[in-house]
């Protein structure tokens, strides 16, 4: 494996406290957040990890951020569901474009965007019936919330970049990422943290110009076809929400379900 230059966006997020121990074993890391991150670094600072502290938002911050660097994890963002346009447009919307405007004009090979099941969430419920067929990545995005429509505009901010620029491009739909799953609602869309790191670590180093791919772990109903991550980036799922099945409580489904509102 090639050991790069990588900066990680979001930082001080959960997706990077299960990830950044992973990625510090192969690359050498610049963490960046607005504020610092609330765990230990594990790995990190054996690795000549570096933090830089600053709003993605600023063209400036991103500039210093994106200088010097082979690759980006772009883990950033506003992730709830519930939230409005108000509170996601920022994070989910504005820092998407300046991190690649930035890294575009530093000349970085490689992103590998975090987005989410959320994307494709609406597919859900309608292959939430036994014996359906996996929803598979080449469908059209059908974002089950407004989180979901932020990850789908970043997917095609990010295939604009890989077009225009000389800059390959990974799109994560990222399943529900916990060390286990909380309740019997996560046992589909789950993914286990060995699995993130998988699934990023060939992201990082995949001979692709640009794709899109659902990364959940191999659970026991496949909701989501993981076949193109397989093919074109070698992932081989290890984990099984089926293993921490027993004794899980009941609990809705990660994915937010769309409903008729009333006009007023």
């Amino acid at each position: 494996m090639t050991r790069m230059r990588v900066l990680i966006t979001g930082a001080s997020g959960r997706v990077s406290r299960l990830l950044v121990p992973q990625l510090a074993e192969h690359h050498r890391l610049r963490l960046t957040d607005v504020r610092p991150p609330p765990y230990p670094i594990d790995g990190a600072e054996n690795a000549g990890a570096e933090v830089l502290l600053g709003d993605l938002a600023d063209p400036a911050v991103a500039a210093r951020l994106c200088d010097n660097v082979d690759a980006i994890v772009h883990l950033a963002g506003n992730p709830r569901p519930g939230d409005g346009w108000d509170l996601l447009r920022g994070p989910n919307v504005d820092a998407v474009t300046t991190i690649f405007d930035a890294a575009s004009q530093a000349g970085v090979a490689r992103i590998v965007l975090a987005s989410s099941i959320h994307a494709m969430g609406g597919h859900y419920w309608r292959a939430d019936e036994p014996g359906g067929p996996p929803v598979q990545d080449d469908r059209a995005p059908h974002p089950c919330c407004r989180y979901g429509a932020t990850k789908v505009f970043a997917e095609a901010a990010a295939r604009v970049y890989a077009d225009a620029y000389p800059l390959s491009v990974v799109c994560l739909r990222l399943g529900g990422c916990l060390p286990a799953p909380p309740h019997r609602g996560w046992l589909d869309t789950w993914l286990g943290v060995t699995d993130l790191g998988q699934a990023v670590r060939r992201a990082l180093q995949a001979d692709i110009r640009f794709g899109t791919y659902t990364i959940t772990s191999a659970n026991p109903r496949q909701v989501f076809d993981l076949s193109a991550a397989r093919n074109d980036l070698g992932y081989a799922p290890t984990q099984t929400s089926i293993a921490c099945a027993d004794g899980l409580p009941d609990g809705p489904s990660t994915m937010c379900r769309p409903q008729m509102r009333d006009r007023r």
